[in-house]
């Protein structure tokens, strides 16, 4: 008797001595568990009245929402599904009971990490279509492996877990039990032992279901896989070659030889890596990304040395290396890394035009690649090297099939932010001819690609007509900050950080400086100040002393959570390896977030999970102190006065207070505002519509 017949009967025995009135029972007492939970987090203000009180309306009205409205809207609609087996609805209320159960008093205004799950199932329990839900799903991968016991039955629900093993196999092994009963549940693993090889070799070490079902599975892939197991056990590296051991290129031991040694897998990754068809992505790509962090982080550490001495160990690598180097070490390279990196990869190309070497590197990561020079202005340099043909190609590649990566949001803003740093008239059309014509392509044929196409050209300033309402109501937000969004029980709130580095400690002494003006106060607290306005409106500004950067920035976070006060306005001071201290530290009661440091542009995403409706200041390429001190000022001075922040009004004014063609005033031009920030633009009107 199979596996598969034996757990068929094992369910249709549970379903026989699972009663109707002992499953009533069980829902009831999880609904009432809910609305227990939902009581708990009501008692936090002190007062049982149905309403989160924060610190300001519009934060209020969020968590409310979120606390309270998308619990009992997903528990009506669990209860009332006649569709839906005992057993599932049993299995969904116990998950939004468990997401409850996570909110306490110190973390309840933090709402905007349990908003998007609640946001999630809302979804998928509305969504009848197929495709549509699969969109849905796929928009926060993660997300959705968490909730699988409201699309479990779906047919959705196979497809959906194959684009999974791809994106996130870690994740989906580890609800590898939810979804073991169904007949498909054998062929998703053998998808991860496709693409992901490295993490189906975790689960070999003891028996388990993923064991037992890879040890079943008769699919060639997987059979290859188990036979590395057995000849080499878990602690080779052998299983991220499975491409070549499976063509026949190489032997196991072979293979396990190869990847012993970090320089000889490395180079044998890198051509491996161009094969159309690669197996074991996955593992290649984490492997590789290993690897070149290794190499980068080397690089990085030597900021503050020569270039000569700094990039000493690019000399033995050839153009496609360092391309490489740099495309995988992307959430850690540093601004001034990538650009004398990108200098020296410039220099070693033996292609007759940047088209061909992309070409030649099959075009891996070449949209991460696309969107780095974007960010730090190098695109311009890049498309110079190649003919007008090949511009048209390298765009069409760039725009197309978006709609069915994984991370279509995140390519979205990617194209969002190399149109706006197009320059050349010329390349900007042919850009835009590529998204037009794809656009034409998926009109009227696919529901969600039309969708998220229309809102790239609205962004664009190309016009979608069933877009642009939904556009520029976004548009309009971001064009002006009301006052009473600064100011939450009658003050302003703000946190600078500095950091421990010689930059940090300039920036911070010339930012001192700049506030001593008679117009504010300056309170030293030890390991941090506070900057206090004489006139006008209550400012508070914190800001750690940079000799002091963990405790500085630790006893202004300690002090913040013990008044339930949160900072309005959050400043990034330092080189954008620094940035995550500042982001991770957001909340919903961010109204601005200025990054400040070199290539903050590439952050609005991550600033936009934690502060969803914070308007972001950022620079394309490098900050400096010289921009940041007088926009900090001059912002400062807008706050203090009571004033709405028009932007447009503000860059205007900043615009006059820099010399024409001066350090400071070229690298102004690079600073985005608000109003002017294509991607969060594109976040906020997809999020708006979707």
């Amino acid at each position: 008797m199979s596996r598969l017949t034996i757990r068929f009967i094992l369910l249709c025995v549970s379903a026989v001595s699972f009663v109707p009135a002992r499953a009533n029972e069980i829902i009831a007492k999880y609904v009432n568990n809910i609305e227990t939970e939902k009581r708990r987090i009501d008692l936090f203000d002190g007062t049982e009245d149905q309403y989160v009180q924060l610190k300001s309306k519009l934060q209020s009205e969020q968590a409310t929402t979120t606390y309270f409205t998308a619990p009992l809207d997903i528990v009506r609609a669990i209860t009332n599904n006649g569709l839906c087996s005992d057993a599932l609805k049993i299995d969904q209320l116990i998950r939004v009971n468990e997401i409850l159960k996570e909110v306490n008093n110190k973390n309840v205004h933090f709402y905007t990490r349990f908003s998007p799950i609640f946001y999630l199932i809302k979804k998928v329990q509305t969504v009848e279509d197929d495709k549509r839900l699969e969109s849905v799903l796929r928009s926060n991968v993660f997300a959705s492996l968490n909730l699988i016991a409201f699309y479990i039955d779906r047919s959705v629900a196979e497809e959906f877990f194959n684009i999974a093993a791809r994106s996130e196999p870690t994740e989906l092994l580890k609800h590898y039990k939810e979804f073991d009963h169904k007949t498909w549940s054998v062929s998703v693993l053998d998808e991860v032992a496709r693409v992901a090889p490295m993490k189906i070799k975790t689960y070999l070490h003891s028996w388990n279901a993923v064991h037992q079902s890879i040890k079943e599975s008769s699919n060639r892939m997987t059979e290859q896989v188990y036979d590395i197991f057995e000849e080499k056990g878990t602690a080779t590296r052998s299983y991220i070659l499975l491409n070549d051991i499976n063509d026949g290129k190489l032997s196991i031991d072979e293979a396990h030889t190869i990847a012993r040694l970090d320089n000889s897998l490395f180079e044998y990754l890198i051509k491996m890596r161009s094969d159309d068809t690669l197996s074991g992505q996955h593992s290649v790509d984490e492997a590789l990304k290993y690897q070149c962090l290794k190499h980068v982080r080397v690089i990085n550490d030597l900021h503050e040395k020569s270039d000569a001495v700094r990039f000493m160990s690019l000399e033995k690598f050839n153009a496609f290396e360092i391309y490489t180097l740099m495309v995988y070490s992307e959430d850690e390279i540093y601004t001034s890394t990538f650009l004398g990196m990108y200098k020296r990869m410039m220099s070693k190309i033996d292609a007759e035009d940047t088209y061909e070497f992309l070409y030649r590197l099959n075009f891996n990561q070449f949209r991460t690649f696309i969107k780095m020079c974007a960010g730090y202005n190098e695109l311009n340099s890049f498309l110079s090297k190649m003919g007008e043909w090949e511009k048209q190609q390298l765009f069409k590649k760039l725009v197309e099939g978006i709609e069915k990566a994984n991370d279509n949001l995140s390519s979205a803003v990617a194209i969002a932010d190399t149109y706006g740093s197009i320059r050349s008239t010329n390349s900007k059309y042919l850009f835009e001819q590529a998204i037009t014509s794809y656009y034409e392509k998926v009109r009227y044929v696919d529901t969600e690609a039309e969708k998220l196409y229309s809102i790239i050209l609205s962004v664009f300033n190309l016009g979608v007509s069933s877009i642009n309402t939904s556009l520029n109501d976004q548009a309009l937000n971001l064009r002006i900050l009301p006052v009473d969004r600064l100011y939450k029980e009658g003050k302003n709130v703000q946190q600078h950080f500095f950091f421990d580095d010689p930059d940090g400690r300039t920036s911070y002494a010339h930012f001192l400086g700049t506030f001593r003006n008679g117009k504010w106060d300056v309170m030293d607290k030890g390991t941090y100040v506070i900057l206090k306005s004489r006139t006008g409106m209550s400012v508070e500004i914190y800001a750690n002393k940079p000799t002091s950067e963990y405790a500085g920035q630790d006893a202004i976070k300690a002090h913040f959570a013990s008044t339930g006060r949160w900072p309005d306005v959050v400043v990034h001071r330092g080189h954008s390896y620094f940035a995550s201290a500042a982001i991770e530290s957001l909340t919903p009661n961010a109204e601005i977030v200025f990054l400040g440091s070199c290539g903050g542009y590439n952050n609005i995403s991550q600033v936009l999970k934690y502060s969803p409706d914070a308007q972001i200041i950022s620079s394309k390429q490098i900050g400096t102190m010289l921009v940041n001190d007088k926009l900090c000022l001059e912002l400062n001075e807008v706050i203090r006065k009571g004033q709405d922040i028009v932007w447009d009004k503000l860059w205007l004014t900043l615009d006059k207070r820099f010399a024409a063609g001066s350090a400071a005033d070229n690298r102004f031009k690079d600073y985005i505002p608000p109003h002017k920030n294509l991607g969060a633009l594109l976040i906020k009107t997809y999020r708006s519509v979707l």
